[in-house]
């Protein structure tokens, strides 16, 4: 059964140190679910959510830190992997601004069940026709049995302006 744990990983920008992690990972025969990566100067922090069997856990971390010796490494609790019924959807919404749009679009998914694995939200003042608009970007988890149509449905329903696309 394959387990997965999150792992943080700090330090200086060197030339191809990201794709050397994601090679070493998948060497251990693990993978990366997501990844976060922010950039700084020349510093750097990456997060990455990987699944990988239980027995090379250890092994992995291992290899981590010798081969990386001036990266700094945190690891979050393991867990298994569930998303063997699931799918990831990529949507753009977008419509007029209004207070609580945010916290809507979040207790819509939660209530669902849904699991928001990215969002980014932004809002943007558009001085040609006067007002704020809001933007945001989302990967959600859904169950196979919820249709892509109904959550485009769902989200649609948050203002009569929203405009909901699939990516």
């Amino acid at each position: 059964m394959k387990k997965m744990f999150i792992t943080t990983v700090v330090g200086s920008v060197t030339p191809g140190v990201i794709k050397a992690l994601a090679n070493l990972t998948r060497e251990a025969g693990g993978e990366w679910l997501t990844s976060k990566v922010i950039k700084i100067d020349n510093l750097f922090a990456a997060m990455m959510k990987v699944a990988i069997e239980d027995e090379s856990v250890e092994s992995l971390k291992q290899q981590f830190a010798v081969q990386f010796p001036t990266l700094q490494f945190s690891y979050g609790a393991k867990g298994e992997v569930y998303n063997e019924h699931t799918r990831t959807m990529q949507l753009n919404v977008d419509c007029s601004d209004r207070p609580g749009l945010t916290r809507e679009i979040v207790d819509l998914l939660s209530n669902l069940n849904l699991e928001i694995e990215h969002m980014e939200f932004n809002r943007m003042h558009v001085s040609t026709i006067g007002q704020t608009v809001f933007s945001s970007k989302l990967a959600i988890a859904v169950p196979d049995e919820v249709s892509n149509e109904s959550v485009v449905e769902l989200l649609e329903g948050v203002s009569k302006d929203a405009r909901v696309s699939m990516v």
